[in-house]
């Protein structure tokens, strides 16, 4: 599945990269009144409250944040990523803890991803299938996606929005995590690859045709711009064309 609006900027550092995909929200956000982003967790945690705090010209006041995928603890947890962005981001007061669409770590995980796709929602009123203004995604060496894992049944859901997921192959291992219809329909994605762990499944997902895709290869935006944001070790192994860019 080859977007044909596929983009790939390659950065001398996570820093650069950082600080260009902080430019992007400001681009992608400016004029609109509400603007819905999900996040993801891991290492981007850490890049976002290091740079969008000094990034100029952002105006968050209209935006709300969901999770791209949510682990079922408690937020105090530090395997929880709504837990990491409050205790990282939200002390620099970019965003505030209300603009944050969160889960219900109270609940059984399968009423967690009922209680998420309710509240999702209630902020996408009217569309059978939410469209994020955009998503920012992390991959794993193995080629997941948010809790979107190689091989699993969650590959092949279509009738639900936000899935729960028991049996993680990373702990923890009760999560939810949005579904392939829901990314496939945002209007921006970027995924953020750091990292030489990264370099071998990232020449998989983007140079080779495979008859069972990566789930991150299964990514590809109905009506939207896909783009792929990666350090020089991680892209070192790529041989199609890539935007280098640098921005300090």
């Amino acid at each position: 599945m080859m977007s044909s609006s596929r983009q790939i900027r390659e950065f001398p550092s996570p820093a650069e990269l950082a600080l260009s995909l902080s430019q992007l929200l400001v681009h992608e956000s400016r004029g609109k009144s509400n603007f819905i982003l999900g996040l993801s967790g891991g290492s981007l945690v850490q890049l976002l409250s290091r740079e969008l705090p000094k990034t100029a010209g952002l105006s968050t006041e209209g935006w709300k944040v969901a999770m791209c995928d949510e682990r079922l603890v408690p937020f105090t947890d530090p395997e929880s990523t709504y837990g990491e962005y409050l205790r990282q981001l939200v002390p620099h007061g970019v965003l505030s803890e209300s603009q944050f669409i969160t889960i219900d770590p109270s609940l059984s995980v399968d009423d967690a991803a009922s209680d998420y796709t309710k509240k999702l929602r209630e902020i996408f009123p009217g569309n059978d299938l939410p469209a994020f203004d955009m998503l920012i995604l992390g991959l794993g060496p193995d080629g997941h996606t948010a809790s979107l894992f190689p091989g699993h049944p969650l590959l092949q859901v279509t009738d639900q929005i936000v899935a729960p997921i028991h049996d993680s192959p990373k702990p923890p291992p009760q999560r939810i995590t949005l579904t392939l219809p829901v990314i496939n329909a945002a209007k921006t994605v970027v995924f953020v690859a750091t990292g030489e762990s990264k370099a071998a499944v990232l020449k998989r997902i983007l140079q080779e045709e495979e008859s069972d895709p990566l789930p991150a290869a299964r990514v590809s935006p109905v009506n939207g711009k896909l783009l792929w944001f990666l350090d020089e070790p991680a892209a070192r192994d790529l041989t199609c064309p890539v935007e280098k860019h640098s921005v300090l």
